[in-house]
């Protein structure tokens, strides 16, 4: 049987993160400075993780740049001061006791450079997972593939785990069912990974798949913001394209499935799902599709269906 299930949008998105205003304390950039309030704040590429019914959401933000158009308009300073990362945190047991508008509730802005000494100044596209003493563990790029392990999102501990290509970025962590971590990133038109077991020794570099497309002027097409999950037996990989053809918060997000991780290099995408970096989220209440931008500025969810289902 050739069949494989695929996911479609079964609601609305509802925006259950909305970023309020904030004083910006980052290194000083083209148009920010360290000390000022800004009304206005953008996020990008996230996680989420629900731990013990405490939910926590991480990912890229900045004060929105004054130039600002619209998602489909690209400005110099669209990515000005992405220097630190949002927190975010709600209560609920399943995604569905949280799915209303801006369920989630701003902390403290975390892993400014301040806290970062000797990293370079870029914090982007966190991944988050518990680890075994109670805490957490963010993973971030770019170029350089960091871990930061926390217990309060307070205190941070710094590893650098390796350095890439100076484009490589979005890390995600995979756990197969060996107990095998594959940490998954971006690296041009190319999805990469390492294997790993305890997040200090990895594995050479290997590809994952590479995005065959172009933007209609022979430059390649960026692939963004992997997320690879496992369901009844099947490999999923989900992308979002960057082809300079609808913006820098492009809503395009691919959808490959395959019955091992190999055949994802080879298959054809089984669906294009709308969402910018999305991510996929199941528990007992259903399964569900995460957005950063997109229908609007925040973090949305939708509920899922599952299509030629078995």
């Amino acid at each position: 049987m050739n069949r494989i299930p695929y996911p479609c949008i079964n609601g609305e998105f509802v925006t259950v993160y909305r970023p309020k205003g904030d004083i910006y304390k980052g290194d000083d950039s083209f148009y920010f400075k360290k000390g000022n309030y800004y009304f206005n704040w953008t996020v990008n590429d996230f996680s989420i993780l629900n731990d013990k019914s405490k939910w926590h959401l991480v990912g890229i933000t900045h004060p929105t740049p004054p130039d600002f158009i619209d998602e489909f308009t690209l400005t110099r300073a669209l990515h000005d001061a992405e220097n630190m990362m949002f927190h975010a945190t709600a209560s609920g047991e399943t995604m569905a006791d949280i799915l209303y508008d801006s369920a989630f509730a701003d902390c403290e802005k975390i892993l400014y450079p301040y806290d970062r000494i000797g990293e370079i100044k870029e914090c982007h596209a966190p991944h988050i997972l518990p680890d075994k003493k109670g805490g957490y563990n963010i993973f971030y790029g770019p170029q350089y593939m960091r871990m930061a392990s926390t217990s309060n999102f307070l205190n941070f501990s710094l590893s650098t785990l390796f350095k890439e290509h100076p484009s490589a970025r979005d890390p995600f962590v995979f756990e197969d069912d060996d107990g095998t971590y594959y940490f998954v990133y971006a690296v041009e038109n190319r999805i990469d990974y390492r294997t790993t077991e305890d997040f200090i020794n990895f594995s050479l570099p290997s590809t994952l798949q590479v995005n065959p497309w172009n933007d209609g002027n022979g430059n390649c097409a960026a692939s963004e913001s992997p997320f690879l999950f496992k369901r009844k037996g099947f490999y999923y990989l989900m992308w979002t394209i960057w082809d300079r053809r609808a913006g820098s918060y492009d809503h395009r997000c691919f959808l490959f499935g395959a019955r091992t991780l190999q055949e994802l290099s080879t298959t054809a995408p089984l669906t294009v799902l709308p969402a910018h970096a999305g991510e996929f989220y199941s528990d007992s209440s259903g399964d569900y599709l995460l957005s950063a931008f997109y229908p609007e500025n925040g973090i949305n969810v939708a509920p899922l269906i599952w299509k030629n289902d078995f």
